[in-house]
């Protein structure tokens, strides 16, 4: 599409600026294609939320934020290079700090899981990496895929939900927490954790369901990376795999296909979800 014809079609407002710039804004409610003569930033996008093109030959900037469509056409060359370092100072510095609060917290990660194992014998770390994957594909926000790295540090380390409140604010603390199974059920008076299998897992059931979208995709998340890693391990091991686990196959069984069912009640279910669809079908593969 043409730059004209896009402005046509979703622009409704103009506003001429007194330094020779005019800017076209507007709404779009699917995602636009890169107009011809222009190049995508793509270290100034965030997808799918910011979009970012350039057309050296208009001298114009093109930005797509959350359905909300703004085109700068500059009449001065000038102005074209002023509009484009703002986007820079506004979002790449941005940019840059995602990616080291990201590093930081792998980094973290992966100290304090650095002698825990999977059940195969694999690198604890692997299902951290693939539980923020997950949540990543589904475009989950910065702090729920961090969220991920995290989910499991409070239960199998020394780690406290006020350490990961004190490192990276109230909104992870608050993520990590609504997974972590609450003391008193982490650590039986047995000290047997197969004793108190089922009643953990009561517990999650019913918790899940009153919990909202974000604390659900999280559960469902960690649940997907589980099964799959089953299903491969079964496929290798053959079914005497089952026998490492704190609960029989059918017991299993009971425990997915209630967190299936849990995650997809509610009005604040995840059933259109991609990690949701994925998760229902390795179900039905499993069982």
């Amino acid at each position: 599409m043409k730059i004209r014809e896009l402005i046509s079609q979703h622009c409704n407002n103009t506003e001429k600026k007194g330094n020779g710039i005019t800017i076209h804004t507007g709404n779009v409610s699917e995602p636009i294609e890169t107009p011809e003569l222009f190049s995508y930033v793509d270290f100034l996008s965030e997808e799918p939320s910011r979009k970012v093109w350039i057309s050296d030959q208009y001298r114009m900037i093109l930005t797509e934020i959350n359905g909300e469509l703004t085109v700068y056409e500059h009449v001065r060359l000038a102005n074209y290079r002023i509009q484009f370092h703002d986007l820079e100072e506004k979002y790449g510095e941005e940019k840059e700090d995602d990616l080291l609060q990201f590093a930081d917290v792998f980094a973290f990660a992966i100290h304090e899981h650095k002698n825990g194992v999977r059940k195969s014998g694999t690198p604890y770390i692997s299902h951290l990496m693939d539980v923020a994957s997950i949540l990543l594909k589904e475009n989950a926000s910065d702090e729920l895929v961090l969220a991920g790295l995290l989910h499991d540090i409070v239960e199998d380390t020394d780690v406290d939900i006020a350490t990961i409140l004190r490192k990276y604010g109230q909104q992870i603390a608050d993520y990590v927490d609504a997974v972590t199974e609450p003391e008193e059920l982490r650590q039986p008076a047995t000290g047997n954790k197969a004793q108190n299998w089922k009643e953990r897992k009561e517990y999650t059931v019913k918790y899940m369901g009153r919990a909202n979208r974000e604390i659900k995709l999280l559960s469902c998340a960690d649940k997907l990376a589980n099964i799959r890693d089953l299903i491969s391990d079964i496929r290798m091991e053959g079914e005497g795999f089952w026998d490492k686990f704190n609960a029989p196959k059918e017991e299993q069984e009971w425990y997915y296909r209630s967190m299936l069912e849990t995650f997809a009640t509610g009005p604040q279910n995840i059933a259109e979800t991609r990690t949701y669809c994925d998760f229902k079908e390795c179900v039905e593969k499993l069982f």
